[in-house]
């Protein structure tokens, strides 16, 4: 088929003293052929067109038309965009050619503008409004992924093409679908999120110390359960590994635990309880036997001096109360317990 060329230059109109020029078109157009676009860009614009003569013509041989009305661009920067978006609605896209005088556009239809469109590997690498973009999956298939995005592109224009053997689809489009087909491929490459995937969390708690809510979680280990946790206790932070179901219920079990403030009787204190009758190995092994379950989890801690005939106990003020109270009443002497 013969290659038709618009004339490259600007309309003779432009080049007619600005007195004698005809009042600028509008952009009004019903149902109106592509020809009339180019011209009204012509006038409007200033800029001039290539394109073979089949570009203009739809599948059935006839001159591509559009509608679009009411539409008031100011600047030539909303003219040219208006310019695109009619050239849109037509099936055609337009790739700016250098080195000519004046913005000069090569016009395509879809097949044209796939071999045209700047190749990137992420829309965001897209300097005009068309483009094209290459995706490597690594564990999605090719053939689905693109199955996945057609219906997405603009019907006539966009394209997929599937790459098997290197793993990779390549999509043109305008840029705003190529951002969707690429956010749909990077989805579907994401592994699937498996119960027994194994992880590395790090929790941060807010009132509870490390320590403490580390030893509260180990009560609350169930039988069958593997995770394993440190306490950083400068940062107050837990950090968990495991697999992902362990690891899911072990942080709202940490949650749970950490989202109440601390009540001050239950704050930590390291005090000393002097003895007077009892000897501190007694008094030591009486607070041990009395305070079991909290000294295995670590929360409670008791020191026996015999020098000073002195207990120092670590543990909650309520815990450090209820010692003191039971010391009072075993460290009597012994005629008087006998009574």
């Amino acid at each position: 088929m013969k290659r038709m060329l618009l004339p490259l230059l600007l309309l003779a109109a432009l080049l007619v003293p600005a007195t004698a020029q005809e009042a600028e078109p509008r952009p009004e157009f019903d149902n109106a052929p592509v020809t009339d676009v180019l011209m009204w860009a012509q006038k409007s614009v200033g800029c001039g067109f290539i394109y073979e003569a089949e570009v203009l013509r739809d599948g059935e041989g006839q001159l591509r038309k559009v509608t679009a009305r009411h539409a008031q661009p100011k600047s030539t920067a909303e003219k040219t965009v208006l310019l695109f978006e009619l050239l849109r609605r037509c099936g055609l896209v337009a790739f700016e050619v250098g080195g000519l005088p004046g913005p000069t556009y090569q016009l395509y239809h879809a097949d044209g503008a796939m071999r045209a469109a700047p190749l990137v590997d992420h829309p965001d690498k897209i300097k005009g409004l068309f483009g094209a973009i290459s995706i490597r999956l690594f564990r999605a298939s090719a053939l689905e992924v693109a199955e996945r995005i057609r219906p997405t592109l603009t019907k006539g224009i966009g394209s997929v093409q599937v790459f098997s053997d290197t793993h990779a689809v390549i999509i043109t489009d305008w840029r705003d679908r190529l951002v969707v087909a690429h956010e749909i491929a990077l989805a579907a490459d994401k592994p699937a999120e498996r119960a027994d995937d194994l992880l590395v969390r790090d929790y941060s708690l807010r009132v509870v110390p490390s320590e403490k809510a580390l030893a509260a979680l180990e009560r609350l280990r169930e039988p069958g359960e593997s995770w394993k946790a440190a306490a950083h206790e400068t940062a107050n932070v837990l950090l968990f590994s495991g697999k992902r179901a362990e690891l899911d219920r072990v942080h709202e079990r940490a949650r749970m635990l950490d989202r109440h403030e601390e009540r001050p009787e239950f704050a930590e204190v390291t005090r000393t309880i002097k003895l007077i009758h009892l000897t501190p190995a007694q008094g030591a092994g009486l607070m041990r036997e009395m305070f079991a379950p909290g000294i295995s989890a670590g929360s409670v801690q008791i020191g026996a001096f015999d020098r000073d005939r002195k207990l120092v106990f670590r543990g909650s003020e309520f815990d450090y109360r209820r010692a003191v109270d039971t010391l009072k009443v075993m460290d009597q002497p012994a005629e008087e317990k006998k009574k």
